[in-house]
């Protein structure tokens, strides 16, 4: 353990740059005796002079020339660590650890991030793409700091959640489908068809959201044939001829020649479908704080 702190080390420098015990506590506003004391101190523990005492002043000893080098070097270090905590506790500077489910970066991140990261160069972003179920855990476990998640959730306890951005379910059919050329149709359209739905181990909420829309809307349960993790999926599948499928609306912003989307005219299908971005409710960075504002202004 060192036995001597940086308060002794820039009484060294003091000394060191003027030359002089008189003018160095001039310079630190500190008394000479209690000056020397510091620096009669700092050599006890370093087991060696640092500096000849003369006429003419006080010169560095070899060993003190080598000590001023990293002296000075630990200063600047400390200053800086000093300063990164400052930033940090303003939220201006650190990592943020931030999770997403696929269809944030449809819309909500790409016009949400680059105004975030211009007003805050010095704050690093680690992004991961995952499910609502894994974000959350993930968040519990503080293995994030943040997560863009598809609401509703089952349980969130112990988290804060904030809505960030409304969106409708739109039908995607097949391009060479009978409906895929109208401008809106209404789901009981759909009855007979075969559907490729969300996962219900992944995504089990946003799953459950469309039969909900189904059943109240079109008075109808999907027949399910296939189930995908991912909306880009469900839209190639729905180009491949496999059925059709129910996704928010944000994803017709990438067109597939495959498919085509069409909007309801259902009640129901408009403004269903939540993005929220949760933290957990104590212990969050103040960087992450900055970030989750951003993402939710309106």
């Amino acid at each position: 353990m060192l036995d001597f702190g940086l308060r002794q080390m820039a009484h060294f420098i003091a000394v060191a740059e003027a030359g002089s015990y008189r003018e160095a506590a001039e310079r630190m506003f500190i008394a000479q005796p209690a000056l020397s004391i510091s620096i009669r101190k700092l050599e006890e523990a370093l087991g060696t002079r640092v500096f000849e005492r003369g006429a003419h002043g006080a010169t560095l000893t070899p060993a003190g020339r080598a000590f001023l080098v990293e002296a000075r070097c630990c200063i600047m270090q400390a200053e800086q660590a000093r300063q990164s905590a400052r930033l940090a506790a303003l939220g201006e500077w650190g990592l943020v650890r931030l999770g997403f489910v696929g269809s944030a970066i449809y819309r909500l991140l790409p016009s949400r991030l680059p105004d975030f990261a211009a007003r805050h160069p010095s704050v690093t972003l680690e992004l991961s793409e995952g499910t609502t179920v894994g974000m959350v855990e993930m968040l519990r476990a503080g293995q994030i700091d943040a997560a863009v998640i598809r609401m509703p959730i089952d349980d969130a306890t112990g988290l804060h959640v904030q809505a960030a951005e409304k969106d409708d379910l739109v039908a995607v059919l097949p391009a060479t489908h009978p409906l895929a050329k109208r401008k809106r149709i209404d789901l009981g359209q759909l009855a007979e068809e075969t559907f490729i739905m969300f996962s219900r181990t992944h995504v089990p909420n946003l799953r459950a959201t469309i039969l909900e829309v189904c059943r109240k809307g079109g008075g109808f349960t999907p027949r399910v044939t296939q189930e995908a993790t991912q909306a880009i999926t469900v839209v190639g599948l729905v180009g491949s001829g496999l059925g059709v499928a129910l996704v928010p609306r944000v994803i017709t912003r990438f067109t597939n020649e495959q498919v085509r989307f069409v909007s309801l005219t259902n009640k129901e299908s408009a403004g269903c479908l939540t993005l929220a971005v949760a933290t957990r409710d104590h212990e969050v960075p103040e960087a992450a704080r900055r970030l989750c504002s951003a993402l939710v202004q309106t």
